[in-house]
C-alpha cells in the first residue's frame, strides 16, 4: 500500500471533482491518500508521501494565488527525487499544467512518473472520471 498525498486548490469545484475521483480510485485499489489544501501542506506530509501529485486551475492563463504560494511551501521540502506528477482543470487555456509540471521536475527535482493531465471544467462527474481513470491507471503501474 502506497501513501499518495496530493496537493491542490479549486476555484470553482472542478479541480476539487478531480482529486475526489482520483481519491476513490486511489483508495479503491488500496493506497491511503491525503489530499491537502495549500493551507494544510507541510513539509512532512509530502516529504513522507510515496508519490505527490500536485494540481490546480488556471485562471487568466496562469495558475491561482493560492496554489502559487502551496508551490513555495513545496520548495522547502525535500523531493528531489520524489516520484510524482500533476494535474490540471481550465475553462479555455489550462496553462497551470505546464507551470506545475516545470516546478516539480526543474526546481523540486522530482521524478515525474507520468504525464500530467488537464481536464476541461465540466460540472459532470462521469466526464471527469472517464478522464481522469487513465491517469490513475499509469500512476498505479509505476507503484
Amino acid at each position: 500500500m502506497a501513501e499518495i498525498v496530493i496537493v491542490y486548490d479549486s476555484l470553482r469545484g472542478n479541480t476539487k471533482r478531480i482529486v475526489e475521483v482520483m481519491s476513490e480510485l486511489f483508495t479503491g485499489a488500496g493506497h491511503q491518500v491525503k489530499a491537502l489544501k495549500p493551507k494544510e501542506v507541510e513539509a512532512a506530509d509530502v516529504e513522507a508521501a510515496d508519490f505527490l501529485l500536485v494540481g490546480g486551475p488556471t485562471y487568466h492563463k496562469k495558475l491561482i494565488n493560492t496554489m502559487e504560494q502551496a508551490m513555495f511551501k513545496l520548495e522547502k521540502a525535500d523531493l528531489k527525487g520524489k516520484p510524482g506528477a500533476a494535474f490540471a482543470s481550465f475553462g479555455w487555456s489550462g496553462e497551470s499544467l505546464g507551470v506545475v509540471e516545470d516546478t516539480m521536475k526543474n526546481l523540486y527535482e522530482m521524478d515525474l512518473k507520468v504525464d500530467g493531465i488537464k481536464i476541461k471544467q465540466t460540472p459532470v462527474v462521469a466526464k471527469v472520471k472517464k478522464e481522469v481513470e487513465p491517469f490513475v491507471q499509469n500512476i498505479l503501474a509505476v507503484l
